[in-house]
């Protein structure tokens, strides 16, 4: 008998992975997004460069608004006296009760700190500043209470907190009259919320603006662009791979912008530096013009992105409709 060989069985060549193939899909369709987005803005580099110019310059507005509003609580903080609550005592109130009511006055949270001023003392400074010594001389008694100054603290330097406080140290034993030294604080925290607003208020403005202006950018390119849309959408293709290059031109013109608006806000901090600087230095005070930190530069680019992006999505997809074959 003849002995059978044995079958060997031939191993069916290896299936690529459908992971594999579907990630090259995926990046093939990037690449193929992102050279159709380069080349939209480079056909026309013109009206992309007008187009950019616009979205910076409506960004820089709200930029500079932002630093004048930045740099006017800068100059507060530097130029103008931490404000104090002042405590006048009654005549009747000892030395010690005295001493014990400024200790705690000191054991308020908002209280930094506290200087008591004994109504000795006070005639005393009186005396040396006022220049009337001799008619003071004349005087039987003391006509000066003794005083207690309250510093607060940094957290509590507001219109609402030390008003807040004025009030309680008010409602002490022994206490006559409480007056806040915050006249100039309140002008000052007026007129740096009217700037705030008005900032705010061209923020909106400019962003409906940028908004507005990129998606009419790719309206436009998608109206030249409709014959081929057309073409694509009858060979099959999904809207997410139409709307991918529009996408990212929104997106790049966003970010476009907001790198030329870093570069305006930068130039003119730098111009008006020196002026400033020479101004402060008159009235003996030194004060330099902060620009835009690295983290709100970063928050600039971001916000200018995702708003193009948005601009882009809109057009796209409301205009998109128009060109779906029948």
């Amino acid at each position: 008998m003849r002995s059978r060989k044995p079958q060997v069985k031939k191993s069916a060549p290896p299936k690529p992975k459908a992971a594999k193939r579907e990630s090259g899909g995926w990046r093939e369709q990037w690449r193929y997004a992102w050279r159709n987005t380069t080349i939209d803005m480079l056909r026309q580099p013109i009206a992309t460069l007008m187009t950019v110019a616009v979205i910076a310059i409506s960004l820089t507005l709200p930029s500079l608004g932002y630093l004048v509003w930045k740099n006017v609580g800068t100059a507060a903080a530097k130029w103008y006296p931490t404000p104090q609550v002042t405590v006048y005592l009654e005549k009747s109130v000892a030395d010690d009760a005295a001493s014990a009511l400024a200790e705690q006055i000191k054991g308020m949270e908002s209280v930094k700190s506290v200087d008591y001023m004994s109504r000795d003392s006070a005639l005393k400074e009186f005396r040396e500043w006022s220049g009337f010594g001799s008619a003071l001389d004349m005087l039987r008694e003391n006509p000066l209470p003794a005083l207690i100054v309250v510093t607060p603290k940094s957290d509590f330097l507001n219109t609402t907190s030390l008003t807040t406080l004025r009030d309680a140290v008010g409602k002490l034993p022994g206490v006559s009259e409480v007056k806040t030294d915050d006249s100039w604080f309140s002008r000052l925290s007026a007129l740096t919320r009217l700037v705030g607003s008005i900032s705010g208020t061209i923020a909106v403005l400019m962003v409906v603006a940028v908004f507005l202006v990129i998606g009419n950018s790719v309206r436009l390119n998608i109206f030249s662009r409709r014959d081929t849309i057309s073409v694509m959408k009858l060979i099959g293709a999904t809207d997410g791979f139409i709307l991918r290059p529009f996408l990212n031109g929104g997106m790049l013109l966003g970010l476009f912008g907001a790198v030329l608006s870093l570069i305006m806000s930068q130039a003119l901090v730098w111009m008006l530096s020196s002026s400033v600087t020479q101004a402060a230095s008159v009235f003996g005070a030194l004060f330099s013009i902060d620009g835009l930190s690295w983290d709100e530069s970063l928050l600039l680019l971001l916000v200018s992105a995702m708003i193009g992006w948005g601009a882009a999505w809109l057009a796209t997809v409301r205009h998109l409709r128009q060109f779906t074959p029948g």
